[in-house]
């Protein structure tokens, strides 16, 4: 049985299935219903035999806008946040002029594709005596804006005037530094949920992100605090977006989650739009060796020594992101590898605050020939170097985050007991030309059921987003419905991203 949460690699022993289970044994079963199940993780999993669970990395794509060639935005843009509605999608980024003195704002992008983006002339906010600009919000009274991540609520009876919310956090105020709450029935214009800060006495400074959960029927907020100086992840709930329940630090199984070592500076945490009864994020992690002699042989030393006259640590840190991943909200796994390292690439990539995800991932059409739709992720890069910094984007195939990954030598794969509901299995799933993937479907005593054994199965061979399993040509589960089964997979040189049962 490997182990729970998936640090995890395939086991080295010859490969048995496990034995029935003694008669006073009742086993875990899973009811996944007709939900999409990722294979991020492990947590679908009772063994593998030459299997590994991989990681994937997002594909590097274009630059998608370089920021700082307009008076108000300066070097240091970040914290993005995108929502999509009616057919756009907007984003809202912090401008700020970390060493060429512009005053932190939260400016505002639209997009119709999701993919290229344009500023519009918003006449919101006055800079430097002028409204020509794309800000939506520059400073609040006496306070200055840090972030600002919008989302659109679902929770039911929500009115017109507040279908889009957001959280903020705000300092240098008179009422005290905290988390905003805000409002707006155009995702442009905002207004305070209620006056002054409804969320106090923690860290906040990084993105802190909240939204409605159909899976919790709440709200939930992740943000920043410190524990014992390691910058951490906690989460909160509310019924009404102003009255807020600290519920603590997200909790990581021993060997995981931020460290002295590897601290996580944001969480980008949301339910995943395939399956919301899974919370996802993308944590940036930030690391600080010190001024060391391996730190001078990175990317931009002269840019190095001039970020450390501002402060050392902003030239000695280097920042990446990995992923996480949860059914409950509270207990997390971590990936088991960088999920954006900074890259083989001669600058722009390798400082503090750069490969720091936007929250959160899109589906987007492909831009390549007749490629099935894709996620679109979006990272900073150049944060605070002195020059323009920019967003990049970076292209996943739908639910690859992490795959069942098995090489040329056969290896198998065999889930936890489950019940489902639906007619059809149905897989992500790529293989070589000479791959290939078999499925086997056992009672709980882990003998085959007559009629779906790894010999009935048709081989499934090619790469598909969505993929039915058949056996001797028929694929039709529905006298398996409602009862507790194990599925068991044969494969070679293939990719196992997702599983789901449908019609």
């Amino acid at each position: 049985m490997i182990k729970r949460f998936f640090l995890c690699a395939a086991l080295a022993a010859a490969f048995s299935f496990p034995a029935a289970a003694a008669d006073d044994a009742v086993p875990e079963v899973l009811d996944v219903g007709s939900s999409l199940q990722l294979f991020a993780d492990d947590w679908l999993v009772a063994s593998l035999d030459n299997v590994e669970l991989t990681v994937h990395q997002p594909q590097r794509q274009d630059e998608v806008i370089d920021f700082g060639d307009v008076a108000w935005e300066g070097d240091s843009e970040g914290y993005f946040a995108i929502m999509h509605d009616g057919g756009r999608y907007h984003m809202y980024y912090h401008a700020w002029g970390q060493n060429t003195g512009e005053p932190l704002s939260i400016a505002y992008l639209t997009s119709g594709d999701g993919i290229h983006w344009q500023r519009p002339n918003l006449g919101i906010c006055e800079f430097q005596g002028s409204k020509e600009n794309n800000l939506v919000m520059f400073g609040l009274r006496d306070y200055t804006n840090h972030d600002f991540n919008p989302f659109v609520d679902k929770k039911p009876g929500t009115p017109p005037e507040a279908k889009y919310k957001a959280v903020g956090y705000l300092f240098g105020g008179k009422e005290g530094n905290g988390l905003f709450a805000f409002q707006s029935a155009d995702a442009v214009h905002w207004t305070e949920v209620a006056p002054g800060p409804v969320f106090t006495g923690h860290a906040f400074d990084t993105q802190n992100i909240a939204f409605w959960s159909e899976k919790e029927n709440r709200y939930v907020l992740y943000y920043r605090d410190f524990r014992d100086g390691i910058r951490v992840i906690r989460r909160a709930v509310s019924d009404n977006f102003v009255d807020w329940t600290d519920e603590g630090e997200i909790i990581f199984p021993e060997g995981e989650g931020p460290t002295k070592e590897t601290q996580f500076y944001t969480n980008q945490i949301s339910p995943y739009y395939r399956n919301k009864d899974i919370y996802i994020g993308f944590p940036a992690r930030y690391v600080d060796r010190g001024n060391i002699p391996g730190t001078w042989e990175l990317p931009e030393p002269d840019q190095r020594k001039e970020r450390m006259t501002l402060e050392p640590r902003l030239g000695t840190a280097v920042t990446d992101s990995i992923y996480i991943i949860s059914r409950d909200g509270i207990h997390f796994s971590q990936s088991n590898d960088a999920f954006m390292p900074p890259g083989l690439r001669t600058k722009h990539n390798w400082f503090y605050g750069d490969n720091y995800l936007a929250w959160p991932m899109i589906e987007t059409d492909s831009l390549k020939d007749d490629s099935p739709r894709e996620l679109t992720i979006y990272a900073t890069e150049s944060y605070g170097t002195g020059g323009d910094s920019r967003l990049r984007r970076y292209t996943l195939r739908i639910d690859g985050f992490g795959s069942l990954h098995a090489k040329s030598k056969i290896g198998y794969a065999e889930t936890k007991p489950i019940v489902f509901s639906g007619k059809e299995l149905i897989l992500n799933v790529a293989t070589s030309a000479a791959g290939n993937l078999r499925a086997e479907i056992c009672g709980l005593d882990g003998e085959p059921i007559e009629g779906y054994s790894l010999d009935d199965c048709d081989a499934v061979f090619g790469d598909f987003i969505d993929r039915k399993v058949t056996w001797r040509g028929e694929g039709d589960l529905s006298a398996l419905a409602g009862k507790p089964v194990i599925l068991k997979f044969k494969m070679a040189e293939t990719d196992l991203y997702s599983l789901r049962f449908g019609d």
